[in-house]
């Protein structure tokens, strides 16, 4: 069976023209343009080497600006990397600053408050060491807090480039005064915390710790004792810990990560009630001038029972990637009508938020721009 031809268009706006000022984007075009690999990572690493003077001298409003300058998703991606590169690599010894994303399906029938950390946190650190997310002998320490992912973003990444290079004791953790962050429930809802640690790094030995790559052995056992430590009573949590990463990747990966899980459960739910009343599902894709894709399920006829969902675009997500899975994720629900509008459509109609129901879009058919 051949896959579906991918249709749903990037929303999301860039501004080539206004590049030629900065110095970064100076050297991201050079990437981009190069004439061959040779030169293309030539031009990374003087641009790898550029942003490692720029975070000596904390010059992190410069860095913002480029960013935000990007030409394109890949000279975003190129910049991003780079900067990344400089930041998480010094040479010697050093400290790993890392997270795990934590993705926390909770249901409750009133509203509900859950700790706000792992009491337990030295059975924590324990569980990672034994299933070797931590080298034995390696020094490295996870914190029990659950942060909101407002206290990692506030981290910039000039801290983080002289955390890895000053910091000499993993078990005292970051030099911030982070606050945990309580989950606050009502009915059902999907969360996301991150637990933040540091691993000091010796010259030319093994990884202190795992990053990256996809769940192991440890996944389960950390399931069972992240619901455990989080259990609340009348609350129903399923918590879904990914790998760690270095703090900027992280981040990333955990607002994707939350973003997936909640289209999920929103996609179950909505199937779920329109075929208890003896309806047809019909999910419809769409993307909007804000840089959001909207996704809604409906049926045919039927103007009241549908719901909606928001997926706002990050620099890094992948609009095909994003349509890719929401179909798959439509087939695995035997939703077979599956509509995806190719045009870039307005925010809203009438002053409210624009959602495509059943009844506004036919059948292979694009509905006229609002």
């Amino acid at each position: 069976m051949n896959a579906p031809r991918l249709t749903l268009p990037d929303p999301r706006q860039y501004h080539p023209a206004r590049m030629e000022s900065n110095r970064l984007l100076h050297y991201t075009t050079s990437v981009l343009s190069a004439a061959s690999d040779a030169a293309a990572r030539q031009a990374r690493e003087d641009l790898v080497a550029v942003l490692g003077e720029m975070l000596e001298r904390d010059e992190m409003l410069a860095i913002s600006v480029a960013l935000a300058m990007a030409p394109s998703q890949e000279g975003y991606k190129i910049l991003w990397q780079a900067l990344r590169q400089a930041v998480e690599t010094p040479a010697g010894r050093h400290a790993v600053v890392f997270a795990v994303p934590l993705v926390l399906v909770v249901g409750t029938k009133n509203k509900a408050t859950l700790p706000d950390r792992i009491a337990d946190v030295d059975g924590l650190n324990a569980l990672l060491r034994e299933h070797a997310v931590f080298r034995q002998g390696a020094e490295a320490f996870l914190s029990g807090k659950l942060l909101h992912p407002d206290a990692l973003v506030g981290i910039s990444a000039g801290q983080l480039y002289r955390y890895t290079r000053q910091l000499v004791d993993a078990a005292r953790g970051l030099p911030l005064d982070l606050q945990a962050a309580p989950i606050v429930a009502k009915e059902e809802g999907v969360f996301l915390r991150y637990l933040v640690g540091v691993a000091i790094q010796e010259e030319d030995d093994e990884p202190a710790v795992s990053l990256g790559g996809g769940v192991g052995s440890w996944g389960m056992p950390l399931m069972k004792f992240l619901a455990e430590a989080l259990k609340t009573e009348g609350v129903t949590l399923f918590p879904i810990a990914r790998p760690p990463l270095p703090v900027m990747q992280a981040i990333v990966a955990g607002n994707t990560a939350r973003l997936e899980v909640a289209l999920q459960v929103f996609a179950s739910t909505q199937i779920r009630k329109l075929r208890e009343t003896g309806q047809q599902p019909v999910a419809i894709a769409s993307a909007h001038e804000s840089g959001e894709l909207h996704f809604t399920l409906s049926s045919s006829g039927d103007e009241r029972n549908w719901e909606g969902f928001v997926w706002p675009l990050s620099a890094l997500d992948s609009v095909p990637l994003i349509e890719s899975n929401f179909r798959q994720l439509m087939a695995e629900c035997r939703v077979e009508d599956v509509r995806v509008l190719e045009r870039v459509q307005p925010d809203e109609r009438n002053g409210i938020p624009l959602f495509f129901t059943a009844d506004d879009v036919p059948a292979d058919r694009q509905p006229p721009l609002q």
